[in-house]
Parts: C-alpha cells; sequence; structure tokens
C-alpha cells in the first residue's frame, strides 16, 4: 500500500468513526464528505444503504438518500440496488418525497450509468 492510499484509508477510518458519532452534525458532516469526496462509488454506496437502517437517526437516513442522489451526479452513475432502495423507499411517509427527488437526480446525470 502506497502513501497516498494508506492517508485515504486513514480517512476513511476517521470518517467511519465520525459517522457513528451521537452528535448528528458530525454525522452529517461525515456523510457529506464521503460522499463528495470518496473516490470509490461502491464503497460510498454501501455506506449509504447501511444508514438506511431503522434504527439510524432520521436525519441521517434523510442525509443519506439524499447523497445517493449526489452519488449520480458526481460519479455518472449508481448501482442497481440503490435504485431499488429508493423505488422501496417511495412510499414511506417520511422518505418518499427525498427518494424521489434523489431518483430524479439519478435519472438526470446517470441515466444510461446503472451499473
Amino acid at each position: 500500500m502506497d502513501r497516498e492510499e494508506l492517508e485515504l484509508e486513514r480517512w476513511r477510518a476517521a470518517l467511519m468513526s465520525e459517522l457513528g458519532s451521537p452528535e448528528v452534525g458530525v454525522s452529517t458532516r461525515a456523510l457529506l464528505a464521503m460522499t463528495f469526496d470518496d473516490p470509490d462509488r461502491e464503497r460510498v454506496e454501501a455506506v449509504l444503504l447501511d444508514c438506511l437502517s431503522p434504527d439510524t437517526d432520521p436525519q441521517i437516513r434523510t442525509l443519506a438518500v439524499t447523497c445517493m442522489g449526489h452519488v449520480g451526479r458526481i460519479h455518472r452513475a449508481v448501482s442497481t440496488d440503490v435504485v431499488r432502495r429508493l423505488e422501496e423507499l417511495l412510499d414511506d411517509p417520511a422518505l418518499g418525497g427525498v427518494a424521489e427527488d434523489a431518483l430524479g437526480d439519478i435519472a438526470d446525470f446517470a441515466g444510461e450509468g446503472l451499473k
């Protein structure tokens, strides 16, 4: 592992630690940093999907859905797992509108990039 890869892994570990913080502001900043700055789309998607568990803070869940749309815009691709999960959320009273927005972003920016 070269120096750059080592620094990336340390950065990711720090973000994952922050994501588990009881302070929502710390967790949301970590989730946004990972979404915007981690080059590994599949890793980011896995974290975002994990954030959708029912025991996760509602603000984190909402941001994770929004970030799925950002992933589509940034990487011009998303996995079919992300699309499927967002479609499942369309009827959710708390997340349905956000899921609809994220699916719109994915359609606009990654329409051909479903992986």
